[in-house]
């Protein structure tokens, strides 16, 4: 009988000293995993203005000319992606910005929404730089004006409104923190079981 009690202690014994093995290689992997993830959060910054989609008509013509314009909103805002607007948008940045500037910069940080019964569109640049993205924006809203009349003929033209400025910016900070922590801890687990289990095996079995 004290035999067998003696040997339910050791196990006992042994079984805690595993799970306080486990928790700390858990602390350590969070805890590294964490510090890694602090190096991996980055910041975007949007800037956006609306235009307006112009009717010129009056009267009947003009109210048909309106339901005409509502229907075409889904392509207008096709075209102001397009490379066409695109180009344009380049040639309206600043000299410096646009010498490191590619059509493609521009075409992959624009985004357009729409008002709903509206001939209100969005535009919307989102970047890693905040006068990036305010640069962006408001050329795109110019190469609108002046190319969208150009490839759709017959439209009332485009209205602008105010240019975004620094103080329109929305900042978005995107972090994996909680992710890579739990990833951490996850592995740690792992790792401790692994250590507990072979530690344990190669002193009390060999």
């Amino acid at each position: 009988m004290k035999n067998e009690n003696f040997t339910l202690n050791k196990l006992i014994k042994i079984i805690w000293k595993n799970i306080i093995v486990i928790i700390l290689f858990a602390f350590v992997g969070g805890f590294t995993f964490f510090a890694i993830s602090k190096h991996k959060t980055s910041v975007t910054y949007s800037a956006a203005r609306d235009i307006m989609i112009r009717n010129n008509l009056s009267n009947r013509a003009a109210y048909q000319r309106l339901r005409t314009e509502l229907e075409m909103i889904p392509t207008y805002r096709d075209m102001l992606t397009s490379r066409q607007v695109m180009l344009n948008a380049r040639k309206e940045l600043p000299k410096n910005l646009q010498k490191r500037t590619s059509v493609e910069d521009i075409s992959n940080a624009i985004s357009t929404n729409n008002h709903p019964n509206s001939l209100i569109i969005s535009i919307k640049a989102t970047t890693n730089n905040k006068s990036d993205s305010i640069a962006y924006v408001n050329s795109v809203a110019k190469a609108a004006r002046a190319e969208l009349p150009k490839i759709q003929r017959g439209m009332g033209g485009v209205y602008l409104y105010p240019a975004a400025t620094s103080k329109d910016i929305a900042v978005e900070v995107h972090s994996s923190v909680k992710k890579y922590t739990l990833v951490g801890v996850a592995l740690g687990i792992i790792a401790g079981m692994v250590v507990a289990f072979t530690v344990t095996s190669i002193k009390e079995f060999n």
